[in-house]
């Protein structure tokens, strides 16, 4: 009887090595690089010391978002124009009244309102002042962190 010998098994990788090169030069050619080099222009004021263009017209109304000691709750202040306050409903009702109608209003909608964020407070507190601006008819208001405490 005669042993048979074991078949060898093996696969051609030239053939693929020569399809993966073919496919890579197909997608080199094809594809068309140019759409994600375009420029865009930028017409941005100059940044001097004193210019113009970066300064506010009028002085931003402030607000202020505290956390004073270990509460949990953020404290309201409005400085100079009322008293500190734990309630976004009572912090709308000073913003609403200041804003005001007619000739009783000491600010105008477009006034710009600063809310000062404490870093030692929580940025839910920012967010509940910023609603509580809009809602009280702002809409030019911005929020930053305030330096300190």
């Amino acid at each position: 009887m005669r042993r048979r010998t074991p078949v060898q098994m093996g696969l051609n990788i030239a053939s693929m090595i020569d399809v993966v090169f073919l496919l890579l030069i197909y997608f080199m050619v094809a594809t068309d690089f140019s759409p994600a080099e375009e420029t865009f222009r930028m017409d941005l004021p100059d940044r001097r010391i004193g210019s113009e263009a970066f300064s506010l017209k009028d002085t931003p109304l402030r607000v202020e978002v505290l956390a004073p000691g270990s509460r949990a709750k953020p404290l309201y202040n409005i400085p100079g124009y009322g008293v500190p306050t734990g309630s976004v409903v009572s912090l709308q009702q000073q913003l609403a009244n200041l804003r005001g109608e007619g000739g009783a209003a000491k600010f105008t909608p477009d006034h710009p309102v600063e809310i000062l964020v404490s870093p030692s407070a929580g940025w839910a507190g920012a967010v509940e002042a910023f609603n509580a601006a809009i809602t009280a008819g702002y809409s030019n208001v911005r929020i930053d962190e305030r330096g300190g405490s």
